[in-house]
């Protein structure tokens, strides 16, 4: 057998220029798909075919597969995507500062980076984003939403304060008097917690997907939130350091976003309405106080005195709740932890406008237009 030496010879600019032409071609053909995604998304029988015959079909397989799994494996995936970053990072500078032809090499680093995010929001697009072009919950239930009167207001906020007060007594609660549900317990019971709303909006029916509990919680609750759907494996992410009280309608609003709802107020609207038709007393209280708090604090901005009077009549151990999870938040006011949230506020605001939700997280206000709807016009049809 005869062996060759050959000298490794340095890259030519040449072979450097081909190292351009895949992530070139990847950004091209991502370029070429949201560019027809534009031209497409208003056509909404073709959104809905997608999300009916593509998305739909592979988040029930993935989140099938995922759910075999005992933890989050979006989160997994997260920790992968920091570190390919920092290596990528790291790899870049060292390779920019020992190149001859560090601009070219810039180049096509920059280049390769371009290119794998815009494939990651071709991938968002398709597996999430079309659902704010296709039906919404409006057009599937038939609930046309309007703005409220402040009798409209005050005589749902009031009402849902009369539920707190009855269900004050029902849930576990700490020496403090605050909610104190075991959330290993809360966890077990999210089956069958959509049946009775399905029997009424029969598109909600979809396979049970247990929600999953984030190790990172805690850094979750300094970017301000308390949930996340993961549409690359159709996880719903929960943050269980945040006020307990509030977690199993945090659940309940994830779940909705398993079954194609996109809005984040439709969300929280049947996160508040699945509770209260569902046979779980903890959670119908959570979502009694989520309901609550929406309704309060648009009935505060319409009219404090009667706000502050419906609250007055508050059973103490829901007064300690509110407090509670006001508490909880105000604590993170540091000026990393500000800029943090800004941040994260900024970037999510804008992924709501990019696919049409012109509000952006103001939306999540128009949860009272659909519970005044739903209340005032709708059941009395």
């Amino acid at each position: 057998m005869k062996t060759i030496y050959q000298e490794i010879q340095a890259p030519t600019p040449r072979r450097r220029l081909t190292g351009l032409l895949p992530p070139t071609i990847a950004l091209a053909c991502g370029g070429a798909f949201l560019g027809a995604f534009q031209l497409l998304k208003g056509n909404k029988a073709l959104m809905n075919w997608l999300i009916l015959h593509v998305t739909t079909p592979y988040k029930h397989g993935i989140s099938w597969l995922c759910g075999k799994a005992p933890f989050a494996v979006a989160e997994v995936i997260w920790a992968l995507a920091i570190l390919a970053a920092l290596v990528f990072l790291v790899r870049s500078v060292w390779l920019i500062v020992r190149e001859e032809q560090k601009l070219l090499r810039l180049a096509c680093r920059v280049l390769a980076l371009c290119a794998a995010a815009v494939l990651v929001y071709c991938g968002y697009t398709l597996l999430w984003g079309i659902n704010y072009y296709g039906d919404d919950f409006s057009d599937k239930s038939g609930i046309v939403t309007r703005g409220a009167t402040t009798e409209e207001l005050a005589t749902l906020t009031n009402s849902f304060a009369l539920k707190l007060n009855e269900l004050a007594g029902a849930v576990s609660r700490d020496e403090n008097g605050v909610f104190n549900e075991d959330l290993d317990t809360v966890f077990a019971q999210t089956g069958g917690l959509y049946d009775g709303i399905c029997a009424e909006f029969p598109f909600l029916e979809a396979p049970e997907r247990t929600p999953k509990r984030m190790i990172s919680s805690p850094i979750i609750s300094r970017l301000d939130f308390t949930g996340f759907f993961f549409p690359f494996t159709a996880e719903s992410l929960i943050n269980d350091d945040s006020p307990a009280c509030l977690v199993p309608s945090t659940i309940l609003h994830e779940i909705a976003h398993q079954r194609n709802i996109a809005g984040e107020d439709e969300c929280n609207f049947l996160a508040i309405l699945a509770g209260l038709r569902c046979d779980n007393t903890t959670y119908t209280y959570s979502s009694a106080l989520l309901g609550f708090i929406h309704l309060g604090n648009a009935l505060y901005s319409a009219d404090p005195q009667t706000y502050w009077a419906i609250r007055g009549q508050l059973d103490g151990r829901v007064e300690a709740d509110l407090k509670a999870n006001s508490a909880y938040w105000d604590q993170f006011t540091g000026k990393l932890e500000q800029a943090a949230k800004q941040a994260s506020n900024t970037v999510y605001n804008g992924f709501l406008q990019s696919y049409g939700e012109t509000d952006g997280t103001k939306t999540y206000g128009k949860c009272v237009d659909l519970l005044v709807a739903y209340y005032f016009d709708y059941r009395t049809q």
